[in-house]
């Protein structure tokens, strides 16, 4: 998940970084410090994060241009990679 990703899902979904901090359970100083480009979160805040967006119906895509969208409402529900499940993400 990028930075940019990260401002994108929470434009979709019209939240502030206090309302993601809130439901990923993450310091929202270090949301706005990785969306600035001056804090890498950890493994664990970046899954708590990025497992919120997720949740939240939020679709975050790879390739040549990662971006997130809002996944359609007869989509399934992919959630999150097992590669990125740790015991902060895993309801």
């Amino acid at each position: 998940m990028t930075a940019a990703q990260l401002r994108r899902g929470r434009d979709l979904l019209g939240w502030s970084e206090d309302d993601l901090a809130l439901r990923a359970n993450v310091d929202a100083q270090s949301i706005r410090q990785f969306e600035a480009g001056q804090y890498p979160p950890s493994a664990q805040q970046r899954a708590a994060i990025r497992g919120a967006l997720v949740a939240a119906g939020v679709e975050l895509t790879d390739g040549a241009a990662p971006d997130a969208r809002l996944r359609p409402d007869d989509a399934p529900d992919k959630g999150i990679p097992p590669s990125e499940l740790t015991t902060e993400n895993d309801r």
